[in-house]
């Protein structure tokens, strides 16, 4: 067995590139960013990781009355959604009182109709964006409006398309609507249905908004779960200065009223809303948008530069380990054979070790096989994605069209 500095060297930075890329990872930063919660009707955590755990209850709010709340949401050709989750958002149990507003476009009959079947429930407001709103982007336009039409100061903005898990959900958002807060971000996933990547990068792209808003100031969100103050989006012009761009409302909403230690993350399970599953049309389109918007997002060269670090620490790693297999192999430096095949093996243990943990925490079921792979795969994507963006027309993202 040949020992020289050779074997030595490449044996020591193998097992340090090893070890900083476990750590350089969104999920072991994340590790306590979900707590080991309990399923919603409270059965047993059987299996789970968190099992013997104790759960704490929740933080009761710093304010004697419940803030009063408008909840508001668009729509835009997708009433049958619509109509399933609206029910369990009138229904809220929540002590304090609540609106529902929902902004749609003028015409849409299906939205209509579903709309006057909830004509005599006094919780619920509705209005509509004119046919003719041109030149800015119509999203943006239907939560202007809304917020405008809101009767309360804080508004909870969320989708047609997503529900909450629990009838509690406007509670357990709203005990962090204090005086110290004027953002609440909340966290969203895709239904079981959708395919299991998707649910997995959702999940892994939370971990970097959440963790960077919970140590710091918050840079955007991917979920549909945001509540903010009414005195602020008014106060500063709404999405003035980014209404050309057709989508990331939510990404410039988070991203300009962001403040230092005034963002309360909750990740409660009882606080979550659940996603309708994306066709892959619009799957492309949401990695696209945001490939757009992000040039125009402040702090995005800090949020970047963590996010790609990792990436390539994490293939780095992966590299290293195989040119070290080939160049030991060839060269009978068994040492250095050994040690890459157990860094090997320990990176792929240990990564999906700590990804396992906070999916179960998340409730994200994943095959614990696709981990790796899944990590791996994201920068493929990502490329892919970029060509897509680079060759589509631009006036695809911008609502001032020629």
């Amino acid at each position: 067995m040949l020992i020289d500095l050779t074997s030595i060297l490449a044996s020591v930075i193998l097992i340090v590139l090893a070890v900083m890329s476990w750590f350089s990872n969104p999920f072991f930063r994340a590790r306590n960013l979900f707590a080991p919660n309990l399923s919603l009707d409270e059965e047993s955590n059987e299996g789970d990781d968190s099992a013997g755990e104790t759960r704490l209850p929740a933080q009761e709010p710093s304010f004697k009355k419940w803030p009063r709340i408008s909840i508001l949401i668009t729509a835009h050709d997708n009433a049958l959604e619509l109509d399933n989750h609206l029910p369990t958002l009138l229904s809220q149990d929540y002590p304090g009182i609540f609106e529902v507003i929902v902004v749609a476009e003028k015409g849409d009959g299906s939205t209509e109709d579903v709309l006057k079947r909830y004509l005599n429930n006094r919780r619920l407001y509705y209005t509509f964006i004119p046919d003719s709103s041109r030149y800015m982007s119509r999203k943006k336009l239907m939560i202007t409006l809304g917020v405008k039409a809101a009767r309360y100061e804080w508004i909870l903005l969320t989708e047609a398309s997503s529900t909450p898990l629990s009838d509690t959900w406007l509670k357990t958002i709203a005990k962090n609507m204090t005086p110290d807060n004027n953002l609440v971000l909340g966290y969203s996933n895709y239904v079981k249905e959708a395919p299991a990547y998707y649910r997995f990068e959702q999940l892994r792209t939370s971990c970097y908004c959440l963790n960077k808003a919970k140590n710091g100031i918050a840079y955007r969100t991917n979920s549909n779960n945001v509540a903010f103050r009414k005195e602020d989006f008014i106060g500063k012009d709404g999405y003035r200065g980014n209404l050309q761009f057709l989508r990331g409302e939510y990404d410039f909403l988070v991203n300009k009223y962001a403040k230092k230690e005034k963002t309360a993350v909750e990740t409660d399970i009882n606080a979550w809303v659940v996603d309708a599953k994306p066709s892959k049309k619009l799957w492309r389109q949401q990695h696209a948008n945001y490939l757009c918007v992000r040039q125009h997002l402040r702090r995005s060269k800090r949020f970047r530069l963590i996010y790609n670090f990792d990436h390539c620490l994490f293939h780095l790693n992966y590299l290293a380990i195989l040119l070290a297999l080939v160049f030991s192999i060839f060269t009978s430096r068994w040492i250095i054979t050994g040690i890459a095949a157990l860094m090997l093996v320990l990176t792929v243990l240990v990564r999906t070790r700590i990804a396992r943990q906070v999916l179960k925490r998340a409730k994200t079921q994943i095959p614990v096989w696709k981990i790796v792979p899944y990590e791996i795969s994201i920068l493929w994507r990502t490329i892919k994605y970029f060509i897509w963006y680079i060759r589509t027309d631009k006036t695809e993202f911008s609502s001032h069209k020629v």
